[in-house]
């Protein structure tokens, strides 16, 4: 999933396999936030150390969620080939939470985790891509549209979705890559670095397209994208830019954040609330601490109501967000 609404060219932010220097779990959730159902915050793999004195992840893979539980899924695929960690060619969580599409270790076949009832689901028909060497999984919120990204032996980037339900491939047009999917699931936005589409899953027709660079998250009217302009010390200030696709019509709503707050992208809701993810990376007793914040935005004034905060382990060797 892309982190910010940008109209040049540039590359899409992807959450890095790095090992992450922070300290312990915190959990500070909104009222409205602790009386929800609980949702994945990030997937993530143990860190182990090497002879050399270095670290590689390890272990299988675990999910953090809302409540403060952490659970193992021990069957999910660690590694896109031997020693090569790419975590989100392998794991993904759901814009909102509710579900992570892996592949099953013993048997390469996709399967649904739902949150909702802690159980993963099988896809027969779906399993691990041999011919593809995989960069990018990506789900839809309610889980039935998966994107499967990757080059070809060709050497060609590929990206194909797959319907969940029936087990059929739509394979974008060449250059093309999925970038997210509304919150109910019956629109994607994808395209290259000129244009952008918007295409009716399911059907795969073409809804809208704007020979643009666009990138962020598709609101519930199917049209309308969202993302975040970070404080690059110039003329830019942290903001949320709004467009919609259908009319061309843009806004922009200036946030104000701590000092050393960063947004890293915008996602909305089936109501049409547009939440702020933020990272502030900080020094504290000695060691790094990478915190990620969710506020929910009011448009009409700039404001943000915190939803959820959270430390990411240093003991977590790669980690993929619920973005």
């Amino acid at each position: 999933m892309p982190s910010a609404l940008c109209e040049d060219a540039g590359m899409p932010f992807r959450v890095m396999l790095a090992a992450v220097m922070a300290a312990t779990s915190m959990t500070t959730p909104h009222a409205e936030a602790a009386s929800a159902k609980p949702v994945v915050r990030y997937a993530g793999l143990g860190s182990c150390l090497q002879h050399d004195g270095g670290r590689q992840p390890c272990g299988p893979w675990k999910l953090w969620l809302s409540d403060g539980r952490v659970l193992a899924l021990p069957d999910a695929r660690r590694s896109v080939a031997d020693d090569e960690y790419v975590a989100n060619a392998v794991i993904e969580v759901s814009q909102d939470g509710a579900q992570v599409a892996y592949f099953r270790q013993s048997d390469g076949v996709l399967m649904i985790w739902e949150a909702a009832t802690g159980r993963a689901r099988r896809i027969p028909a779906v399993k691990w891509p041999d011919d593809l060497q995989m960069t990018t999984l990506t789900i839809s919120p309610g889980g039935r549209f998966v994107s499967m990204r990757g080059v070809e032996t060709s050497e060609w980037e590929v990206d194909r979705v797959v319907d969940t339900a029936t087990g059929k491939i739509f394979t974008l047009p060449r250059g093309y890559q999925s970038w997210g999917f509304s919150p109910d699931g019956r629109r994607m936005l994808a395209g290259d670095n000129r244009t952008a589409v918007i295409y009716s899953t399911g059907t795969w027709s073409v809804k809208v397209r704007r020979s643009v660079y666009l990138r962020g998250d598709l609101g519930p009217d199917g049209v309308t994208v969202a993302g975040t302009k970070a404080n690059d010390g110039g003329s830019t200030r942290n903001s949320v830019l709004v467009r919609n696709m259908a009319t061309g019509k843009k806004s922009t709503v200036p946030i104000r954040l701590a000092k050393g707050e960063v947004p890293l992208r915008a996602r909305w809701d089936r109501a049409g609330h547009i939440d702020v993810l933020t990272r502030a990376d900080r020094r504290m007793g000695g060691e790094d601490r990478r915190t990620h914040t969710w506020y929910r935005l009011n448009r009409a004034t700039g404001g943000l109501q915190r939803l959820d905060s959270f430390v990411i382990p240093s003991s977590v060797g790669g980690y993929v967000l619920a973005l």
